[in-house]
């Protein structure tokens, strides 16, 4: 098994459970996705907001990485855009590491051609 293929499962994985969180939101479209779940989240308890502003922050540190690291590798600008906004509307937890195979993939293309 390729290192791409632990992040692709990760995504996977990511996306069917923390995804089944999300649902009831999705209903309401965009607005739900977003406005309603982050108040949701922010107005919990101080765990929930902890975890949620953890989140936060490390997508964000994850979006520089995505968009310096993309840009270093040759990865689109439009790849590097997608995985951001999925990642923010949909689930971080599984865009990042779909991002992170996209990368592992170009780092084995390039260890192969020398």
């Amino acid at each position: 098994m390729k290192l791409w293929h632990a992040y692709v499962a990760i995504g996977v994985v990511a996306v069917v459970i923390a995804g089944s969180q999300a649902l009831g939101y999705y209903a309401d479209g965009l607005t739900g996705v977003t406005v309603d779940f982050w108040r949701d989240a922010l107005q919990g308890n101080d765990a929930g907001r902890f975890l949620a502003l953890d989140v936060v922050f490390l997508a964000a540190a994850c979006y520089v990485l995505i968009w310096i690291e993309g840009s270093r590798l040759g990865i689109g600008v439009w790849w590097r855009v997608g995985y951001i906004v999925a990642s923010t509307l949909i689930a971080a937890s599984a865009f990042i590491p779909f991002f992170l195979a996209h990368r592992q993939r170009v780092l084995d293309a390039r260890e192969r051609a020398h």
